[in-house]
């Protein structure tokens, strides 16, 4: 099976009936003159080859692709499903194999073994918009190593050589990380993910080991019961390589192999074809463009210069990462600064809208979403309870809900306002009256909840209410209660029991980050009058630095830009600081901008670039004293304007949840194209004070009516 142990004996019968005996999609006889088509499934997500312990995922069903490619070609198709090439020649049934799906390198290593000559015909995107997948360099979480170049004198294990992912990227990023890998003929291999994940458990503490792991096979190792939840931790992730691709051989003349590529280029439009294969778009050409290009990899740190801001040291909110779940996990998007991996070109011109699901009041909270989920926060008729949800992301239906008695009136009506936290198989959420409530992904089932304002007894009153979204850190939640005793506190993630709690001001509005400023890993945001740095392993506070202006509500969230820290509010304009070594922020800034002065939109970076909607969409350059150095002005652009960037294109959701897109690539910003939500007046006037999700290539936002998923791909 090649990654994870069948907890059952049933499950492996059942696979080796699967294996064992050819799947022949049906076929028209008048149709099947020319012959078979022998099909190879290679793939170690297909069901036959993997096992049903994670709900929706690695259970592909091929016989589906099967049945099509079938009546697209005119001939019958025989399925088989192995593990190598060989395996299958070995079946009495399979004389020869004309196609062949499987991981992209080990096709083409067994293949040279076997004399074929596979052709690449398409590759199979997965549930994320993504083509490829890494390797994953693991130990087990008691390990003293935290970084690959503690990994000298380790044993290490390799996956085979013909899996790129395990073997080839891994050791050329243990060799960047200074690790003396050993020979390629002296490596030692772990055939199998869960051979190598086992192994250096039983080592213990008597052997220093790591193992390489696919990506793919991450969520299986744990999901099937081959090791315990939190047994591994990920010190390294290898660049990415290609994934899962069809390849033809040369048992198939040149003018079939073009049917049969052109047919599974098709494949995407077929019903059931989508949720049988587990792909967002099917099968797509060699030059096709990750929607969701594959995380970063994990190199040592390095530290950017004062003359070159970047958003590297923005990753606020990657302490706890999950390498196979692609995802909109909370607050400003994966890395907590508003920062993607990829936006359209352009928009068109009238939305694609997938579907719509009505509310009875406007948002005010953001979402947070997967490509099975989207998690908002609701309010109950009669507006004395929170109701949490969660829709369906493929067709807004609701999957299940949460009510939580919240009795009171706060102004701007009792939404909340907070926007919920994924983390692992969990999802957390944070009413407008305090009640913090954690519940698993897939049944709504509460895992634990409590008031964050009772249980810390703050006093104080708060006419909007806890409006800061809680952050993600290590395996805590760190939320605001502005009590005496605690201004901010840690929970454990899995149960909520008090890990830390940290004495200061009445809390702020504006939510908390986690980043690493002058070398030391830290907790930065606003208590209600005053900017804080606080450990971020302890809660102890390390800094506070007080405005010259009084008065900021506090809303918008610091942003990281290179080694320094931005904050914007409305009194006290845009300022940067820079931080001494041993983190402490240095009280006088190192420019400061009046006119960068949100009241609630929060800025977002582009390299040296800032920008913020505040009535109008404004560039300040980070290296050059905070320059305005250009303005838009468009009645898009209201007070609140929740932006999203990559490193060429800026999408602003504007009033009425029309989307405004900038292209940024070049000297002077421009605004690209534009796309209406609505033609309705009133709904087209309404200003937002929602922030959009976006997951592979769709958005999910809420106005004024409803949530709306939006198909941006095109």
């Amino acid at each position: 099976m090649g990654h994870c142990r069948i907890p059952t004996v049933a499950w492996a019968m059942l696979a080796a009936l699967f294996a064992a005996a050819p799947l022949r999609a049906p076929a028209d006889d008048a149709k099947s003159a020319e012959g078979p088509i022998s099909m190879l499934v290679m793939d170690p997500l297909a069901l036959p080859l993997s096992c049903p312990c994670v709900a929706g995922y690695a259970q592909r069903k091929y016989e589906v692709l099967g049945d099509y490619l079938s009546k697209e070609l005119g001939r019958p198709v025989e399925i088989t499903f192995a593990e190598s090439i060989k395996n299958a020649l070995d079946k009495e049934h399979v004389d020869d194999i004309h196609l062949i799906i499987g991981k992209d390198s080990v096709v083409r290593a067994q293949s040279k073994k076997h004399k074929y000559e596979p052709s690449l015909l398409a590759r199979l995107v997965g549930k994320d918009g993504n083509v490829n997948q890494t390797g994953l360099i693991v130990v087990r979480s008691a390990d003293p190593a935290k970084t690959l170049s503690e990994l000298n004198g380790y044993r290490i294990l390799f996956g085979p050589p013909e899996c790129d992912e395990k073997f080839s990227a891994a050791r050329e990023l243990l060799e960047e990380a200074g690790v003396d890998v050993p020979a390629e003929k002296e490596a030692e291999i772990a055939y199998a993910c869960s051979d190598g994940a086992c192994m250096i458990i039983d080592w213990g503490d008597k052997i220093h080991g790591a193992a390489v792991i696919s990506s793919y096979a991450a969520p299986l190792l744990e999901g099937c019961g081959t090791i315990k939840k939190g047994d591994l931790r990920v010190i390294g992730e290898t660049k990415p390589v290609p994934f899962v691709a069809a390849f033809a051989t040369n048992s198939l003349d040149k003018e079939e192999q073009k049917k049969v590529q052109d047919a599974l280029l098709k494949a995407g439009k077929a019903p059931r074809m989508l949720a049988a294969l587990e792909t967002m778009l099917g099968f797509v050409p060699e030059d096709f463009k990750p929607i969701v290009p594959a995380k970063p990899v994990i190199k040592a740190a390095e530290k950017p210069t004062a003359t070159q801001p970047s958003s590297g040291e923005a990753k606020t909110s990657a302490d706890v990462r999950s390498p196979t779940i692609r995802a909109w996990p909370g607050w400003l998007g994966p890395e907590r600064n508003g920062r993607v991996e990829w936006l359209p070109d352009s928009l068109p011109a009238k939305l694609d809208i997938v579907w719509s699901r009505p509310f009875l009041r406007p948002g005010m909270g953001g979402l947070a979403a997967t490509d099975r989920h989207v998690f908002v926060g609701d309010r109950d008729a009669a507006n004395r309870a929170d109701v949490f949800r969660c829709l369906d992301a493929t067709n807004g239906e609701e999957r299940w809900s949460i009510t939580q008695p919240a009795l009171g009136q706060l102004d701007y009506d009792n939404l909340p306002r907070a926007t919920p936290l994924i983390y692992q198989d969990k999802v957390l959420f944070f009413g407008a009256f305090g009640d913090l409530v954690c519940a698993e992904m897939e049944t709504g089932r509460v895992a634990w909840r409590m008031n964050v304002r009772l249980r810390f007894l703050a006093l104080d009153k708060l006419p909007w209410g806890t409006c800061s979204s809680p952050l993600l850190v290590n395996d805590m939640v760190v939320v605001n209660p502005g009590a005496p005793r605690a201004s901010i506190a840690a929970v454990d993630a899995a149960t909520g029991e008090t890990r830390w709690q940290t004495p200061g001001e009445p809390q702020g509005y504006g939510s908390l980050i986690a980043a690493t400023l002058g070398g030391v890993r830290q907790i930065v945001g606003h208590t209600q009058s005053t900017l804080c740095g606080w450990n971020a392993e302890t809660g102890v506070r390390l800094w506070s630095l007080k405005p010259r202006t009084d008065g900021d509500f506090n809303v918008p969230t610091p942003i990281v830009i290179g080694d320094k820290l931005l904050v914007a509010t409305e009194n006290n304009g845009g300022r940067l600081y820079r931080f001494r070594e041993g983190g402490e922020i240095e009280p006088e800034q190192v420019a400061v901008n009046t006119k960068l002065n949100p009241q609630m939109s929060t800025p977002i970076a582009v390299g040296r670039r800032v920008f913020c909607v505040n009535r109008r969409l404004d560039c300040f350059d980070a290296a050059d004293d905070l320059k305005n150095v250009w303005t838009a002005r468009d009645r898009a652009f209201c007070e609140f304007g929740a932006a999203i960037a990559t490193d060429s294109r800026v999408l602003v959701q504007g009033r009425g949840g029309e989307l405004v897109l900038i292209d940024v690539s070049g000297p002077e910003p421009a605004i690209v194209s534009r796309s209406l939500l609505t033609t309705d007046k009133v709904a087209a006037d309404a200003e937002l004070l929602t922030f959009p999700a976006l997951v592979g290539s769709r958005l999910f936002l809420r106005n004024e009516t409803a949530v709306v998923c939006i198909e941006l791909g095109g």
